[in-house]
């Protein structure tokens, strides 16, 4: 549990500065930390739902329990990504750009220019240039289905989890770290 508090807290100090260094391919940036300028094109829709999607970091989750009826019951910690193959990727978007960091190394990100953001009922789609991140909020608890359309994304490094949930709920649920497991 300390270990994925300590990488969240370095998660944040990261993204908040917010320096370039990348290189560039179709509005894709590879960086160590990023940096994203406004555009008018990025101007995106203030729902409370998209507020709340932007407004912390989100960590990958995996069902636990299909029977349990209760969302902090069923869902919990994508146990594989994080602790063990340290494959799976953490999500940041904050209006301008989306960022896809490695759970276990906060210095390997992939971040992607959005376009547009779209709000259908329970779903959220972030365009990019090359890919479509498309958030369907679980229930009312913010939990999302997240699927990707288009280019393929790197998966050895930043594979998405099937959900995801704010890092500020991630407590509340009954599985939320490595436990004992020492990876």
């Amino acid at each position: 549990m300390k270990k994925i508090l300590t990488l969240v807290c370095l998660i944040a100090i990261t993204v908040g500065c917010k320096q370039t260094n990348t290189s560039k391919d179709k509005g894709v940036e590879q960086t160590s930390t990023s940096t994203a300028t406004t555009t008018e094109e990025a101007k995106q829709p203030e729902s409370e739902k998209v507020k709340q999607l932007m407004s912390e970091l989100l960590i990958p989750m995996e069902v636990v329990n299909k029977d349990a009826k209760d969302i902090t019951k069923k869902y919990g910690l994508e146990f594989g990504g994080n602790c063990y193959a340290c494959d799976v990727a953490n999500i940041i978007v904050d209006g301008e750009m989306i960022n896809l960091m490695n759970a276990c190394d906060v210095q390997t990100q992939i971040s992607f220019k959005i376009t547009k953001i779209e709000e259908k009922d329970k779903t959220i789609i972030v365009h990019t240039p090359v890919n479509e991140f498309v958030f369907e909020r679980v229930d009312d608890y913010p939990m999302y289905q997240l699927t990707v359309k288009g280019k393929e994304v790197d998966k050895e490094h930043f594979r998405t989890a099937g959900f995801y949930t704010l890092k500020s709920k991630l407590e509340t649920f009954e599985v939320h770290d490595c436990g004992d497991f020492e990876g």
